[in-house]
C-alpha cells in the first residue's frame, strides 16, 4: 500500500495532522504546499483500511470505514498482488519464508558495511560458516557502492540468492535489494 495522498484536509482524521495543517497555513503555506507536507508525514498513511480487493471500500468493509482508502486501491490490493509473482506481497512472503528457514538470518552476527554511504543499507551476516551480504537501495536513482561493485561480489565467490531485479548490474538500481550468499 502507498501513502494515502489525500487531496483535501477534510479526508484526514489524525488530530496532529489537522493541527499541523492549520499551523502550516497560518505560516503562509498554500493549501497545496500544506497538503503535500501533511501527506508525507501524517499518521493517517498507516491508518487507512487494508486494501483487500478492488471492490467497494477496498474489500475492507461493507459499510464506509472511518477513513478512506487511497485512490489506487483498485490497482494496489491483496487480490491483485496474490496473482502477480513479482508483486511486493509475494516478495515479502518469500522473505518471511527465507527468514524462517535460515538460522543465519535469525541468529547470525551482523556487521554493517558501506557505512559512509547514506543512501545504502548494507550488512554482512555470518553464522555456522555461512555468510550473507545484504544490499538495499531505498532511493529512486542508481547508486554506486563504495566497497565493491556487485559483479566484484560474484567474482569473489558470492552467489546472488535474492533480488528484485532479474539480472545483475555493477551498481544498485532504484529500490534494488540483493542478497548474496557464500
Amino acid at each position: 500500500m502507498t501513502n494515502a495522498k489525500f487531496t483535501s484536509i477534510e479526508q484526514y482524521r489524525d488530530v496532529e495532522s489537522l493541527n499541523y495543517y492549520k499551523i502550516l497555513r497560518e505560516s503562509g503555506k498554500t493549501e497545496s504546499e500544506a497538503l503535500k507536507i501533511i501527506g508525507e508525514r501524517s499518521r493517517d498513511n498507516g491508518r487507512t483500511p487494508m486494501q483487500w480487493s478492488a471492490e467497494k471500500f477496498a474489500g475492507f468493509s461493507s459499510v464506509e470505514p472511518w477513513i478512506s482508502s487511497p485512490e489506487n486501491f483498485k490497482q494496489i490490493n491483496v487480490a491483485a498482488e496474490e496473482n502477480d509473482a513479482d508483486s511486493v506481497l509475494n516478495f515479502y512472503k518469500m522473505l518471511v519464508k527465507f527468514r524462517k528457514e535460515n538460522p543465519i538470518v535469525q541468529d547470525g552476527d551482523i556487521n554493517f558495511i558501506e557505512r559512509g554511504n547514506d543512501n545504502v543499507v548494507a550488512y554482512r551476516r555470518s553464522f555456522a560458516g555461512k555468510e550473507l551480504i545484504v544490499l538495499c537501495n531505498f532511493r529512486a536513482a542508481n547508486l554506486k557502492l563504495q566497497d565493491k561493485t556487485l559483479r566484484e561480489y560474484t567474482a569473489s565467490g558470492y552467489k546472488k540468492i535474492i533480488g528484485n531485479y532479474e539480472n545483475l548490474a555493477d551498481n544498485l538500481r532504484p529500490y534494488e535489494v540483493i542478497v548474496f550468499e557464500k
